[in-house]
């Protein structure tokens, strides 16, 4: 036998007409093996049922008092000294943990106690509980561990930890239901602090579980639950902390900003993260704050090259060239040089017009792994420079990569306008002329359209003003399929999914104009027509509550547009005469 006691310890059982004393003894057992040290070692024996139908309960169930010769072998099989086992009891209102040591070679029990728990003193049991059990095996007490301060919270927190093995061990079976035990685990966290708002062991639980979520990719719920947390402890640096990553997490970058600042009030952020919560800043063009972080980050420190990074970046997007060269150069010495500051120190350059060392820079940003912007933007330097052939060389070898998006569209019309200026200049005025709904140029620019479309099948603007042509003369479906077909060259351009929701509208398929006429206003937000027109769309589906939020917004953007008021008009009819019919 081991000098060292080494303790198995079954999930109590419980007997109890209190749903939750089951919860109790388990996790009681679980805080017990939690307390494992170096006068003995404490190790669980695992013991888990789950319920046969797939329609009740879905909690875990598991916690059993074996007698002395299983629970020796429950020892034995742990390779453990003696075996501790117990069972919660509670008979009318009178409360106990009947506690028994079994010695795993003998399989005799010897030891037992009865642990009497006076009203509100649940929290009390547990330290009772290993201090016995130390005496018992002969060893040094257990080290302290942070206990709730009153029943109400050590309750919670216990319930809490129930609910997050639930969740673990449901999480490859039913999804769903270990996403609802993980949200009770949070809850009951949360109430266990607020019972005990100096305790810290529900706390500790909390901010492991919303770290985790990071990984998960969930944090809406852990984001809810630590700004709770960050409400009852406000001066919980860790609290602040992780809902600073969250919020960063869910691209609330304002929220991120705020919970970082309050975390950094109370402790100073570790250099990483200064220059994180500046990129922050700067990402919500704020760059005076962003730059004072930074300044902050002493040579010394190992995040000193990001911070020059990040500090070139900015006086590059502000057009301070010179002081972006001198951040740019302290950047390279510390060994930081990533494609984002090649490809701003080349914008910065382009911008003031020094097109060699813009090239040499968006070179730099394209052998780092620059995104096809960057090789759109050189093309844009190279017809600058007069160079059309390096610039057509550039266009051809970004569309040899990308052939569909935005910058897959912009660069496949400026390299039709270096190969067909004339038919590009036609194109741009029967664009305008369809537009504005010009009869006599209907013909003349649906001409120019498939003109282009022969020469290049993938421009997305001859598809659009073919879409327009047809809108015009009436042709909903033709419309439809001109605008489906700029959506595959360019997903979610907001004016074809707008003339697309158009179209559908027209042949009265409300369901998908809405659809499309919501996407297009969440992608032109400050556009009043786009509002406007998913604010019908939601009138014609019946959405009247939905169809006057945006109308009304609609009318906010621009109080003075004839169509929003008479689709405000229409709503108004509409609404009174549901009125009449109630």
């Amino acid at each position: 036998m081991s000098a060292r006691p080494i303790i198995a310890v079954v999930p109590f059982g419980a007997r109890s007409s209190d749903p939750r004393a089951g919860a109790w003894a388990r996790q009681i057992a679980r805080r017990l093996v939690e307390r494992s040290g170096d006068a003995m070692e404490i190790r669980p024996v695992f013991l888990v049922a789950m319920p046969e139908e797939t329609s009740g309960e879905g909690h875990l169930i598991f916690g059993s008092t074996p007698p002395a010769d299983l629970a020796a072998q429950y020892g034995v099989s742990l390779g453990a000294s003696h075996v501790l086992t117990g069972t919660f009891r509670d008979d009318a209102g009178a409360r106990r943990l009947e506690a028994q040591l079994v010695d795993s070679g003998r399989r005799t029990v010897v030891a037992d106690e009865t642990f009497t728990i006076a009203a509100g003193e649940l929290q009390m049991i547990e330290d009772a509980v290993a201090e016995w059990l130390a005496r018992s095996v002969g060893a040094a007490a257990s080290p302290a561990r942070s206990v709730p301060a009153n029943e109400p919270a050590y309750a919670a927190l216990l319930e809490g930890m129930d609910e997050e093995v639930n969740a673990t061990l449901l999480r490859q079976s039913d999804t769903e239901r270990s996403a609802q035990a993980l949200h009770a685990a949070m809850d009951r966290y949360l109430e266990s602090v607020r019972s005990d708002p100096d305790g810290t062991a529900a706390e500790e639980r909390l901010l492991v579980l919303a770290a985790e979520s990071l990984e998960r990719g969930t944090v809406t719920h852990e984001i809810h639950a630590l700004e709770s947390l960050a409400e009852a402890r406000p001066r919980s640096w860790r609290a602040h902390y992780i809902l600073g990553q969250l919020r960063a997490e869910a691209e609330d970058g304002n929220g991120a900003i705020v919970a970082f600042e309050h975390a950094h009030s109370l402790k100073l952020l570790p250099d990483a993260d200064v220059v994180r919560l500046a990129e922050l800043y700067a990402n919500a063009s704020a760059p005076a704050p962003a730059l004072a972080h930074l300044r902050r980050v002493p040579k010394t420190s190992a995040s000193y090259g990001a911070a020059q990074e990040l500090t070139a970046i900015i006086a590059f997007q502000r057009g301070e060239l010179d002081a972006g060269r001198e951040a740019f150069a302290r950047a390279t010495e510390a060994g930081t040089s990533s494609w984002e500051l090649h490809a701003s120190y080349g914008a910065a350059a382009h911008a003031r017009g020094e097109l060699a060392e813009a090239a040499a820079h968006y070179r730099d940003a394209l052998a780092a792994g620059a995104p096809g912007v960057v090789r759109l933007n050189l093309a844009r330097v190279a017809l600058a420079a007069k160079d059309r052939d390096a610039a057509l060389t550039e266009l051809d070898a970004l569309l040899d990569r990308e052939r569909t998006g935005e910058v897959a569209g912009h660069a496949r019309r400026l390299r039709f306008g270096l190969r067909e200026p004339e038919l590009e200049r036609d194109l741009e005025r029967s664009g305008q002329a369809a537009l504005a709904g010009d009869a006599t140029a209907i013909d003349a620019a649906e001409a120019t359209f498939r003109r282009v479309l022969a020469i290049d099948d993938d421009l997305w603007e001859a598809h659009f003003g073919l879409g327009i042509v047809a809108r015009q003369r009436g042709d909903a479906a033709r419309a439809q399929r001109a605008f489906r077909r700029v959506l595959e060259l360019w997903p979610d351009q907001p004016d074809a999914l707008h003339e697309l929701g158009v179209a559908l509208l027209m042949s009265d398929e409300t369901n998908a104009a809405l659809r499309a006429l919501d996407q297009a206003a969440s992608l032109r937000p400050e556009d009043a027509a786009y509002v406007a027109d998913a604010g019908f769309a939601h009138l014609r589906a019946g959405n009247l509550v939905s169809a006057r939020e945006r109308l009304e917004r609609a009318a906010h953007l621009d109080s003075a547009d004839p169509i929003t008021k008479s689709y405000l008009g229409e709503l108004a009819r509409v609404e009174g005469e549901v009125g009449k019919k109630r």
